[in-house]
């Protein structure tokens, strides 16, 4: 069961922080909020097939530039890869970016939105291709961008420009508030057999529009066109994931062995060959886990999800698990650069239960205002949860209070909240990627079959800094981690996985039990009234604490018994501290009502 969100709005950073600037309800961000410094990780799959045609930029009379807006601006040829705007994606990581390559700079070149003033620009070959003697061949070229409400795109025309087929590159759908940044190079291949395969008179033009955005920048270099081979299965993505209450497979990279539940494995597999291709997709543990999906017979361009016919079940103690994968055809494939995919690696512990992948990517944060931001966790056996792990950037500010909190879900998908942390201050370690522990006022029992939200929270600072800024690493599918703005008091979804991570230790607060007490604590569990009963008439002050250390609730006793009612405080582990002056004794009870 789960609710669907909005998509979010201001979220991820990382890298230098920029000044912002104050927001108005109407427009969430600005270009400059930094929402978004994660970059892509680079395509690594090489072109296959011949070489027919290629360019790299070293010579600008090879190109043709228009300039079809007002703005002045428009593609210019640069040999510095440092001119990229944007730090993450600077400089230029193309195969030959020293010999030159073309770059337009809205950033440079514009100062606001919708000034009437738009940037709107071509590149094209001057001598066409003759492509005569191949009937299927693949554009493919390298380049950068940060997307900010602007298009860009490739055109291609087989009759030297009489028409022209577009094959746009970035869009509002494509690219968004959350998913801003290329690859460094990313590498982008497309089919053109429709359209330039067997033509004598092949044309490619290169567009940029900032759509009278202040928009950022694109780079494009080493262009080139291939034959396409006859074989060529590719493996775009692996899907993995425990799938539990929410109902969509959740990827865990640390689980804790009362977490451990059987991992599905999907691939999603591209013909990008000329002829039908039957694949199959692999997983494999060595020794351990041979996953195989059914065979598929893909004709071209078909994309398609194949998942392996059996599950893994990790062994039920602590280690650490790889597995690889890839897809396989039946028929023989000049290059199988791209039938594989990276591995994917999980952690079997004690305690921790994490969604994110351990190396911090990016961050989550609200300009010093109030947030919420955290993960999703399915549960599949009772567990006791007491408390919740936090990563922060080295852009978190120091002194910055945070808490931690734990909501359920109920069956319309709504988050109900339980209970939370004491507020605690950041210190100079916790900003220097050091995890830091928050244990829960009242730990609580975790129902098997249910899904759970774990965030961390601020109330902020009235955005006098950036205050709490979450740690990010790797890739959430669609609500399945959540931010909640506290300026507009709405819960969105992100898809930057955050590092908040769900802590079973019951050993956290490091307030231990005593032995051989002078008293005892009745019913335990206890649901309504706790008792306490002494072997001699004491004067003692009692203490309920909860397992953070914070005082709940304080008595006194002059005699033999005394007791106190549940009322007031939640289901979790406390502890009962007794003090008479001179001794203290400490015992724990349990509230479940």
């Amino acid at each position: 069961m789960k609710k669907i969100y909005s998509i979010i709005l201001c979220l991820s950073v990382f890298g230098s922080l920029s000044a912002q600037k104050n927001i108005d309800a109407a427009e969430k961000v600005s270009k400059h909020d930094n929402v978004s410094q994660k970059v892509k990780p680079s395509a690594q799959t090489e072109t296959k097939g011949a070489l027919l045609w290629g360019d790299d930029f070293s010579d600008a009379s090879t190109w043709a530039v228009t300039i079809d807006g007002s703005n002045a601006a428009g593609w210019e040829f640069s040999s510095d890869p440092t001119v990229i705007p944007v730090g993450d994606l600077s400089p230029l990581a193309s195969s030959t970016a020293a010999n030159g390559f073309i770059f337009v700079n809205s950033d440079a070149n514009n100062s606001g939105d919708f000034n009437g003033d738009p940037i709107l620009t071509t590149c094209s070959n001057v001598t066409p291709i003759d492509l005569s003697a191949s009937s299927f061949v693949k554009l493919t070229y390298e380049h950068n961008f940060r997307w900010w409400h602007d298009t860009r795109g490739v055109r291609v025309s087989g009759d030297n420009g009489a028409t022209w087929t577009d094959y746009e590159m970035s869009n509002e759908t494509e690219y968004s508030l959350d998913n801003q940044n290329s690859g460094n190079p990313e590498v982008t291949s497309i089919d053109i057999s429709a359209v330039a395969g067997g033509m004598s008179e092949v044309l490619v033009q290169f567009y940029y529009n900032d759509n009278d955005y202040w928009g950022w920048y694109w780079s494009v270099d080493d262009v080139r066109i291939n034959e396409i081979d006859p074989f060529d299965a590719e493996l775009n993505e692996v899907i993995a994931g425990s799938t539990g209450f929410w109902g969509v497979p959740l990827p865990y990279f640390q689980i804790p062995i009362s977490q451990i539940a059987p991992i599905s494995f999907s691939g999603i597999v591209q013909n990008v060959g000329v002829d039908d291709v039957n694949a199959t997709f692999m997983a494999t543990y060595t020794g351990v886990y041979d996953g195989i999906s059914d065979p598929m017979t893909l004709s071209q361009g078909i994309m398609d999800t194949l998942t392996c016919t059996t599950e893994l079940t990790a062994p039920a103690s602590a280690a650490t698990h790889t597995i690889e994968f890839m897809v396989v055809t039946d028929e023989e494939e000049v290059d199988e650069v791209n039938n594989v995919a990276n591995s994917y690696t999980f952690e079997v512990n004690d305690f921790i239960y994490a969604r994110d992948a351990g190396t911090e990517d990016g961050g989550s944060y609200n300009q010093g205002n109030e947030f919420e931001v955290g993960n999703i966790f399915d549960i599949y056996n009772d567990v006791m949860i007491h408390g919740v792990d936090v990563n922060v950037t080295s852009q978190a500010v120091e002194g910055s209070e945070v808490r931690v909190k734990l909501y359920s879900v109920d069956a319309e998908g709504e988050f109900i909240f339980i209970t939370e942390s004491d507020i605690l201050p950041l210190n100079a370690d916790d900003i220097a990627g050091i995890t830091k522990t928050f244990p829960l006022q009242s730990p609580s029992t975790l129902m098997a079959g249910s899904s759970y939200l774990v965030v961390a929270a601020t109330y902020g600072d009235g955005g006098v800094t950036y205050d709490l800024v979450v740690a990010t690493s790797g890739i959430s599918a669609a609500s399945t981690s959540y931010y909640f703005d506290g300026t507009d008091q709405t819960w969105y979804y992100t898809t930057s996985t955050p590092m908040v991570r769900m802590n079973f230790n019951p050993d956290l607060a490091g307030i231990e039990e005593t032995t051989n007490n002078s008293f005892e604590v009745y019913p335990n569990p206890a649901s309504d009234v706790v008792n306490i009963k002494f072997n001699d008439a004491t004067n003692a002050q009692i203490s309920v604490l909860s397992l953070s250390g914070k005082e709940v609730m304080t008595s006194t006793v002059n005699g033999t018994q005394t007791s106190f009612s549940t009322n007031g405080l939640s289901n979790g582990v406390y502890m009962i501290k007794v003090s008479n002056g001179t001794d203290v004794q400490i015992t724990k009870v349990v509230v479940r009502k």
